[in-house]
C-alpha cells in the first residue's frame, strides 16, 4: 500500500486514489467482476461517506489506467528480452502481445534466485491488433517496438509457424539476436510427435473418454479419469498417466472403505466392468509417465536456471540410463532441443528459456473476457497491462490525470472499430423501430 499518499485525489475525480486502487486490486488479484466489486464496496467498503463506486466507474478506471500503462514511454535499453505471443477471441482479429524484461533483472530474479518471472517483473511494450498474422506483419510490429525501446538481445516465443517466420525475418537484420523456442511448448511438441502416432496411446485416450462418460451419475464417479483438454492436451499428460497408475496401485480394501454402504459382491464386478481395461495399459502407463517425467526435468532445469552454454552438461548429470530403446531415443530428442537452443549463445551469459509469464497473463485475461456479452477483442485486453503494474496511488493519480475517457473512446475506435455488441444493438434497434411503425 502507498499509505502516505492514500488520500490523493486525481484532478476532476470524486473518488480518492486509494478507493480506485482497492477496486482494481479486487479485480486483478481476486478475479471479481465489475458488478461484483460494486457489491463488495456496498458490503464492506469504508469510503469515508463517499458514495459506492459503480461498476461502470471501475470499468472506466481500468481502461484509463490500462491505456496509460500501454502508451507510457518505456526505457530505451540494449538488453531487452522480448516475450511474444498471440491471443485471440471470436472473430478474425488476433492480439500480438510483446512483453519485455531487462536481462539484468531476469538474471537477478531467475538465474540468481531460481524462481520464475511474475507478472510484475515484466512490462507490456506493445499490444497490436492484427487481421493477418503473416510473418511480414509480425516483423513490422517488432520493428515499431524496437524503434521505441531498443533492439532486444533475445526473443522468446512458442515457435508457431507465423510467429516463427516473423521473428526470423526480424532476426536477419540483427545477427546477434537470440531466438529461443519456449521450453514448455518445446517439450509438449516432443510429446505430441511421439504420442500422436502411437496407436496404444490414442486407444488409451479414447477409453478414458468413454469411461468418464460411463461413470457419470454413478457412485464410482470419483474414480473417473480427469477431463482432457480440448487443446494443448500434451502440456499435462501426467494427469492421465498418474490417474491410471494410482488407480492400478490402489487396493480393494481402500476402495471398499470409500464405499461403506455398498455390497462388495455388487460393486467389485461393476468396478471391473468399468475399469478393468486399464490393466492392459499398465506397462504403457509407466513408459508414458517416464517420458513426461523427462520433459518435466528439462522444464524445471531451464525455468529455474535459464539457458546457457552449460545447460546440456547439467542435463546430462541429472539423467538416468535407460535400457528401453524408445526412451533412449526420446532422451536424445531432449538433448537435441537443449543443444539447438543453447548453441545460439556465444558467451557465458544466461538467457530466458520460457514464455510462461505471457501464458499466465493470457489466462488471467481470459477469466475476464469470458464474462463479456460477446467474446471478442476489446477493452478487457487492458487487464494484461494492469496485471503488470505496481498500482500505487501515485501511479493511479498520474494515469487518471494523463488519460481522459475521450482518449479511451478514441483508442477503442482506432484499434477495434465498432464492436459486435454495438452492431447487434444498432441492427435490432432498427428492426424494432421498423416493427413499431
Amino acid at each position: 500500500m502507498d499509505s502516505e499518499n492514500e488520500g490523493l485525489t486525481a484532478k476532476g475525480h470524486h473518488y480518492n486514489t486509494k478507493t480506485i486502487q482497492q477496486a482494481l486490486e479486487l479485480m486483478i488479484d481476486c478475479g471479481i467482476s465489475f458488478r461484483g466489486i460494486e457489491k463488495v464496496f456496498n458490503l464492506f467498503g469504508d469510503l469515508d461517506s463517499q458514495t459506492t463506486p459503480s461498476f461502470s466507474s471501475v470499468r472506466k478506471w481500468l481502461a484509463r489506467i490500462g491505456i496509460y500503462e500501454l502508451t507510457r514511454e518505456k526505457e530505451h535499453r540494449d538488453d531487452w528480452i522480448f516475450i511474444v505471443d498471440f491471443t485471440l477471441e471470436l472473430g478474425k482479429q488476433k492480439a500480438l502481445v510483446i512483453l519485455g524484461v531487462p536481462q539484468d533483472k531476469f538474471i537477478e530474479i531467475v538465474a540468481n534466485n531460481k524462481k520464475g518471472l511474475s507478472h510484475e517483473n515484466v512490462e507490456v511494450l506493445a499490444i497490436e491488433i492484427m487481421n493477418s498474422t503473416r510473418g511480414e506483419f509480425i516483423e513490422k510490429a517488432l520493428d515499431r517496438v524496437s524503434e521505441k525501446v531498443g533492439v532486444p538481445i533475445q526473443i522468446v516465443a512458442d515457435n508457431s509457424s507465423d510467429l516463427a517466420r516473423g521473428i526470423k525475418l526480424y532476426s536477419q537484420k540483427y545477427p546477434n539476436l537470440i531466438y529461443t523456442h519456449d521450453v514448455t511448448h518445446g517439450m509438449a511438441l516432443l510429446l505430441k510427435y511421439q504420442l500422436d502416432s502411437n496407436d496404444r496411446y490414442q486407444s488409451f485416450i479414447k477409453r478414458c473418454t468413454i469411461t468418464r462418460q460411463r461413470l457419470q451419475q454413478t457412485e464410482l464417479y470419483f474414480l473417473a479419469p480427469p477431463a482432457q483438454r480440448s487443446q494443448c492436451r500434451y502440456f499435462n499428460i501426467e494427469r492421465l498417466t498418474d490417474w491410471g497408475i494410482n488407480l492400478l496401485n490402489s487396493s480393494t480394501e481402500t476402495l471398499m472403505e470409500l464405499l461403506p454402504n455398498v455390497d462388495d459382491s455388487v460393486i467389485l464386478p461393476k468396478i471391473k466392468d468399468k475399469l478393468g481395461w486399464l490393466a492392459n495399459f499398465q506397462s504403457d502407463l509407466m513408459h508414458w509417465s517416464q517420458m513426461a517425467s523427462l520433459t518435466r526435468s528439462v522444464e524445471t532445469q531451464l525455468k529455474s536456471q535459464g539457458i546457457n552454454q552449460k545447460s546440456l552438461k547439467i542435463f546430462e548429470k541429472s539423467q538416468l540410463i535407460f535400457t528401453d530403446a524408445n526412451l533412449q531415443n526420446f532422451q536424445q530428442k531432449l538433448r537435441e532441443y537443449i543443444t539447438t537452443q543453447s548453441e545460439k549463445i556465444q558467451d557465458e551469459r544466461t538467457f530466458l528459456a520460457t514464455s510462461d509469464v505471457i501464458e499466465s497473463l493470457f489466462g488471467k485475461y481470459k477469466q475476464f473476457s469470458t464474462r463479456c456479452p460477446f467474446k471478442e477483442m476489446g477493452q478487457m485486453l487492458l487487464t494484461i497491462c494492469i496485471s503488470t503494474m505496481d498500482l500505487t496511488t501515485t501511479v493511479i493519480k498520474n494515469a487518471l490525470e494523463t488519460i481522459s475517457f475521450e482518449d479511451v473512446e478514441a483508442w477503442l475506435e482506432e484499434v477495434f472499430g465498432q464492436s459486435m455488441l454495438s452492431k447487434r444493438r444498432a441492427l435490432f434497434s432498427t428492426a424494432a423501430d421498423t416493427k413499431t411503425v
